[in-house]
């Protein structure tokens, strides 16, 4: 056998392992290259973006310098007829002067008119237009002026702008802050569980007004004041008519300079990437009002926000873009008969809607991490509208756990304990955040908030009706006195809040089908022992779905009695009976037996919501209906209302301000959509017909007859059991200031509505490391 030399061995194993370092060099030498293509990639994008913004810039430039060469031109021609006219009227002086005797000739000069609206500027300007005319000015100083001159954007037909500077942020906020105010401090306070995410349709109250904090709208509701609006993030919103169609239309001038702000790296996982694209300021523009609007009238997106401002927005014909700072809204015309003749008309809503809209981030919201976009073409106007494929991608999007920011609050991250913000110093009004920061922290429950509110972590607390008696002993104990001496005083400001909470029946359940049977549940609760026994009177019996105290609500209508008795009556004329003895009652149902069973879901960490619920189940037992009670968390509660999977759902309502509009939660086009609010599928023809009247009613008493007799359907048909609407204690800590009720305050606020404070504007008379190191001290020294 011939051996080989063990040097061909070590030549050969050598070879090998070169070859292997040459390949694995050769492997990483392609990743480097690969993603040295990659960062050029990304980095073209970047600099692409930046051309587009700036190509937009010049070109906004462009037309600027353009409109204002063309108004300079229109002034010069206004100003030369200005002058004809002056020189005619100078003519016809002099014949009449000429004409007189001399020794009434001073006098008749004397004797004619000056108008008053007349300036000596004007005069001036025409006098100073050229050497040539000189020669008319002492003549001009003396001639008639029965007309004022004109220019020429005073000769055009302007429109009205519809929003008007708000007296309170000019004048009252400013003087109640001092002129050496500065904004200070953290903000303190605290919601009842994590959000599952912060999308930007997510539907709940707490996620929406988190959302709100951080964007601006096109206009503002006037403080203290439900219908009057002022400027947001739009300078103007005109009504103009345009003159193709005849038809009018809101305009809406932006203002310039307002930037999405940067992505931050650190609001994301270590190793997620993401491309420079998003770590760059970037202007909103009237792109983002589209884009915001397209994507809720995009069909495929099925968040529940989107499904309900759907029902609001659908019957804008147009969002159209004129340019990056100006767009116009154009409302679909109904013919509606008024006084026997038929007249065209938009939503009375309109204008309001119109006001609310709000910008969606473009520079998120079309791209995928990497920088590139969701939708490569994506020029034709309807893309985002139609499309499916963008519409999944944004319903699970990569963004969907932080909020972009433009408002006077900026998104500074959300970790499992809490949410952060900090105050935007460039926003257009220094009085929209008065804070330098704001903490929300997350807790369990209700409970657990109240504690960091009596243990001094918190700024303001509303106080649950079950805490007024512990509220009262807190006041007398020694750890109490001892925050008072640390200027920890607690104040409270009572008021009834826009909120009204309800029993919904699902009429997609056999069970709840009929009136009547919805009707005798509601008989068979006794409203007024759960707010005397479980709310310590801190609520209002209410019967309907307005707010107590508005004009809208028919004071006329009497809450159903509680009557047992007649709730198993009502009952057993619907075919219920105990048939088998075993205390439920049954009824056959498509051929089947069928018990008087239900789960009712509610919030589980709330707990009036569970002593609620708890004595609901109690007293339907009696009349043999077996209530399972279903506690649930956020996530599922909030799946359960989308899905419209429950049978009976415990809930709180937050109203919105006037006016009412019922169409979100009662109109049966919602009735089995998707994430829409109208979970409990309500369908009633005459209530479909009330609410679309009011949608283009403008007369006040014609509106208040369909408000009232809408609230009559509502309490026949009992699709709600609606069980009370609560009174609200705010507590707050001494250092907490402007806290006050609008409609109180008339000498801040003339013509103030609102009865309830607003936390928009308090602000903090310590820092917040005063207010941290009082509080700490106090905690671990409570008896010094």
């Amino acid at each position: 056998m011939n051996k080989e030399p063990i040097a061909l061995y070590l030549f050969r194993f050598v070879l090998g392992l070169g070859l292997f370092a040459f390949m694995g060099m050769l492997y990483w030498s392609s990743e480097l290259v690969e993603q040295d293509l990659r960062y050029l990639k990304q980095e073209f994008q970047t600099i692409q973006v930046d051309l587009d913004q700036m190509r937009s810039q010049n070109q906004r430039m462009e037309r600027e310098l353009l409109q204002t060469l063309i108004r300079d031109q229109k002034d010069r021609q206004a100003l030369v007829k200005a002058i004809q006219h002056n020189q005619n009227e100078i003519q016809h002086i002099e014949k009449k002067l000429t004409s007189l005797p001399t020794q009434d000739l001073a006098s008749n000069i004397k004797k004619i008119p000056t108008h008053p609206n007349t300036q000596k500027s004007q005069k001036e300007a025409v006098i100073q237009l050229s050497d040539s005319d000189n020669k008319f000015e002492n003549n001009i100083e003396e001639l008639s002026e029965e007309e004022p001159l004109l220019l020429a954007n005073e000769e055009e037909i302007e429109s009205v702008n519809l929003l008007n500077e708000d007296p309170f942020y000019q004048k009252s906020l400013p003087n109640l802050l001092g002129d050496s105010w500065q904004a200070q401090g953290t903000l303190r306070s605290a919601m009842v569980g994590k959000p599952d995410n912060l999308h930007p349709f997510n539907n709940f109250r707490s996620v929406s007004s988190l959302i709100g904090r951080c964007t601006v709208s096109i206009a503002e509701a006037a403080f203290g004041k439900y219908e009057e609006m002022t400027p947001g993030m739009a300078e103007k919103l005109e009504i103009r008519k345009n003159e193709k169609t005849g038809r009018e239309e809101f305009w809406v001038t932006l203002r310039d300079h307002v930037y999405w702000q940067p992505l931050e790296k650190k609001h994301f996982p270590e190793d997620f990437f993401l491309a420079p694209h998003f770590f760059q300021s970037h202007k909103v523009t009237a792109h983002d009002f589209k884009f915001y609007f397209d994507a809720i009238m995009n069909p495929y997106v099925e968040a529940s926000g989107a499904a309900s401002l759907r029902t609001y927005l659908s019957d804008i014909e147009e969002l159209r873009v004129i340019d990056p700072l100006t767009f116009v809204v154009r409302w679909k015309e109904e013919e509606i008969e008024d006084q026997e003749q038929v007249t065209k008309k938009i939503k009375y809503k309109a204008k309001q809607l119109t006001g609310q809209l709000i910008p969606l981030a473009r520079f998120v919201y079309q791209y995928y991490p990497d920088g590139s976009k969701i939708l490569e073409d994506d020029n034709a106007p309807s893309t985002y509208r139609l499309s499916s494929l963008w519409a999944q991608t944004f319903g699970k999007h990569w963004a969907q756990h932080i909020i972009p920011s433009c408002g006077p609050w900026i998104f500074d991250g959300m970790s499992d304990r809490e949410v952060r913000f900090r105050r935007n110093p460039d926003f257009y009004n220094p009085y929209a955040a008065l804070a330098q920061n704001w903490i929300i922290t997350f807790k369990e429950s209700p409970d657990a908030v109240w504690q960091e509110f009596k243990a001094g972590h918190l700024d303001t607390y509303s106080l649950r009706p079950d805490q007024v008696i512990e509220f009262e002993d807190f006041l007398e104990s020694k750890e109490y006195q001892e925050q008072k001496k640390a200027g920890l005083t607690i104040h409270r400001i009572d008021f009834v809040d826009r909120v009204y909470n309800y029993i919904g029946w699902n009429q997609n359940t056999p069970l709840f089908k009929s009136a009547t049977v919805r009707r005798a549940l509601t008989m068979a609760i006794d409203r007024q022992r759960i707010i005397e026994q479980n709310l310590n009177d801190m609520a209002i019996e209410t019967t309907g779905p307005f707010f107590i105290n508005s004009p809208s609500y028919n004071k006329q209508i009497e809450p159903y009695p509680f009557d047992p008795v007649q709730a198993r009556q009502l009952l057993e004329e619907q075919g219920w009976y105990d048939s088998d003895g075993d205390g439920v009652l049954d009824k056959e149902i498509n051929g089947e037996r069928v018990p008087f069973r239900f789960k009712l879901t509610y919030f589980v960490k709330n707990p009036s919501s569970k002593s609620n619920c708890e004595y609901v189940a109690t007293t339907l037992k009696e009349i043999g209906v077996d209530c399972q009670l279903n506690g649930v968390d956020i996530a599922d509660l909030s799946n359960s209302f989308d899905e419209k999977t429950f049978d009976a759902l415990y809930l709180g309502w937050a109203l919105g301000t006037p006016p009412e509009e019922p169409k979100q939660l009662w109109h049966s086009d919602g009735a089995k959509e998707k994430g829409s609010s109208n979970a409990v599928g309500f369908m009633n023809t005459e209530a479909d017909q009330l609410i679309e009247r009011l949608q283009y009613e403008y007369n006040p008493d014609k509106r208040l007859e369909y408000y009232h007799r809408f609230h009559e359907i509502l309490h026949k048909e009992t699709p709600y059991t609606f069980l009370y609407t609560p009174k609200t204690t705010l507590l707050y800590r001494d250092y907490v200031k402007n806290v006050f009720i609008p409609s109180q305050r008339q000498d801040l606020v003339p013509g103030a509505e609102v009865a309830e404070p607003d936390s928009r504007v308090f602000w903090l008379e310590k820092s917040s490391q005063d207010k941290q190191s009082i509080s700490n001290h106090v905690e671990d020294n409570p008896t010094q």
